[in-house]
């Protein structure tokens, strides 16, 4: 399964993302999913000590059991959200599918028993209605309508000790750029020259093709909007979380959730 995305996410402190343990979405009417203009997630509560956690995306069609690379207009996929940890005894997750502009893509519906839905300022959410004996967060996504585009996921995930606290936790940030079927996607490039590279306080990035590079922050502000040939190498500053969005003159799309440096 392609994991379309740079996550730097977990360096900003908030209050607990799971120390709320019926998720933050239903408590504190909070959106921690990473997803532009979501407030930030978590790291300084949920301090990672002895243990580790990895998230990550699948998204299956029910008819064939298999993870797809593309969605098809109106169809029902499952989604399941993975955290993956070698000694936690507890797990937790958050994640909403958006469009580049934050919009919501698609719905939920169906969540599995220790799932539950939420809307956090108009924003559909996704997470854990207690933290979780199980690593795997189910439900079920009915992609948007026909010629809407890339569909963004974005989720937190948190390994927990089962300490009943917030030290010795861990946390990890995933994001999924999923394309319409039928549209071509910058996974046809070679993402290995295509992703930002960050270094010495600044990302730095080569165009595969020409297209417009768009350097925005998590509220939406854009800090950078830029026409570049192919080849092009660009440099900025490694300031704060941003959401780098590329599309090329021929359509094909890609989104990257970067971090400070």
């Amino acid at each position: 399964m392609n994991r379309i995305s740079i996550t730097a996410l977990g360096v900003f402190a908030f209050v607990g993302l799971m120390a709320s343990s019926g998720g933050v979405a239903e408590q504190q009417n909070q959106d921690r999913t990473g997803a532009p203009g979501s407030n930030s997630p978590c790291s300084a509560c949920h301090n990672a000590g002895s243990t580790d956690a990895t998230s990550a995306f699948e998204v299956v069609d029910p008819s064939t059991n298999e993870s797809v690379t593309s969605y098809l207009a109106g169809q029902d996929y499952l989604v399941r959200m993975v955290v993956e940890s070698t000694n936690a005894s507890r797990y937790g997750a958050q994640g909403t599918v958006v469009f580049s502009d934050g919009s919501n893509a698609g719905a939920f519906s169906m969540p599995a028993g220790n799932v539950q839905l939420e809307d956090v300022n108009g924003r559909h959410i996704v997470e854990q209605n207690s933290l979780s004996n199980s690593n795997v967060f189910e439900v079920t996504w009915t992609a948007p309508a026909a010629g809407s585009g890339d569909a963004i996921f974005y989720m937190s995930g948190l390994a927990c000790n089962g300490d009943g606290g917030t030290q010795g936790d861990a946390y990890d940030g995933a994001s999924f750029t999923l394309p319409e079927e039928g549209t071509s996607s910058l996974t046809d490039l070679s993402l290995s020259e295509a992703l930002p590279v960050g270094q010495f306080g600044q990302w730095t990035w080569t165009a595969p093709t020409e297209g417009r590079l768009v350097v925005a922050d998590l509220a939406g502000r854009v800090l950078s909007n830029r026409n570049v040939a192919q080849d092009q190498r660009l440099e900025w500053a490694a300031k704060g979380m941003t959401v780098v969005s590329f599309v090329s003159n021929d359509g094909r799309r890609a989104s990257w959730t970067l971090g400070a440096h």
